[in-house]
């Protein structure tokens, strides 16, 4: 029979084995937590600084926008707005003069008041040059100038990605023009471009905080009546905007709106 005095050295050789594993095998958790712990806050320091990055980059977005200076009713356009080629629809929300011309003959065409949108048809305006291809055009219009700049803090941006949107008609029969600025003729204030010029910016040409800047806003869907109001948004694509409501207290030339 094996004594009890030989079995207690196994026992202790065996729990001996058993600590020093658990030992390892805590000191190996330790060491796993530590480069856990290290991999955690390197990734929490680039996260803040992304998002730090990018708070600063929404920022300037935001505050990169235009602003109006001042906006004056200036008179009517001298050129018509093509609507619609024959047999399409000219679409348009009160009563506007609709010229269906030639497009061979400019000294061919019939002149109509119309309400709200009409087909650009013979039907309707007859023909005034017999076989040949015409299109509607709207005679009305109005033109307002406008002088801007950018805000305090906006980057600097391309002509190109400026815009004007105004809106008209509620709800119901919302309407609308707009532009880019470079299409629409802006200049500074002296009538000039970038390279002293007397013509409009150009698509790439830089548009800078400080400097100040006037275009025609040219309206035939909304042509204003009046008391009416309408709304101007100044806008950057991709950065912020400006809104503004014109008050149309009287429509004679040479009245400020803003």
């Amino acid at each position: 029979m094996r004594q009890q005095n030989d079995i207690c050295p196994a026992i202790k050789s065996q729990q001996g084995s058993i600590g020093i594993g658990a030992m390892i095998v805590f000191i190996a958790l330790i060491l796993v937590a530590a480069v856990a712990s290290s991999v955690i806050m390197e990734t929490i320091e680039k996260l803040k600084d992304n998002g730090e990055s990018t708070s600063s980059d929404v920022r300037a977005t935001v505050n990169t926008k235009p602003r109006p200076t001042s906006i004056t009713i200036i008179g009517e356009s001298n050129d018509p707005l093509e609507c619609a080629s024959e047999n399409d629809f000219c679409d348009f929300v009160g009563t506007k003069t609709i010229r269906y011309i030639s497009i061979n003959d400019p000294t061919k065409f019939v002149d109509l008041q119309l309400n709200d949108g009409t087909p650009c048809t013979n039907t309707v305006f007859g023909d005034p040059h017999v076989g040949v291809t015409k299109k509607c055009y709207l005679i009305d219009s109005k033109e307002l100038l406008l002088t801007w700049q950018m805000t305090p803090g906006s980057t600097n941006i391309l002509a190109k990605d400026v815009y004007y949107v105004v809106f008209c008609g509620g709800s119901e029969a919302l309407m609308s023009d707009t532009s880019d600025m470079v299409d629409a003729g802006m200049t500074f204030l002296d009538g000039t471009n970038l390279a002293g010029e007397e013509t409009s910016f150009a698509v790439n040409d830089v548009i800078e905080t400080g400097m100040k800047y006037r275009v025609t806003l040219l309206l035939y869907s909304c042509i204003p009546s009046i008391g009416d109001e309408m709304s101007l948004i100044l806008y950057v694509d991709g950065g912020g905007s400006t809104v503004i409501t014109m008050y149309f207290a009287s429509i004679d030339i040479g009245h400020k709106l803003y």
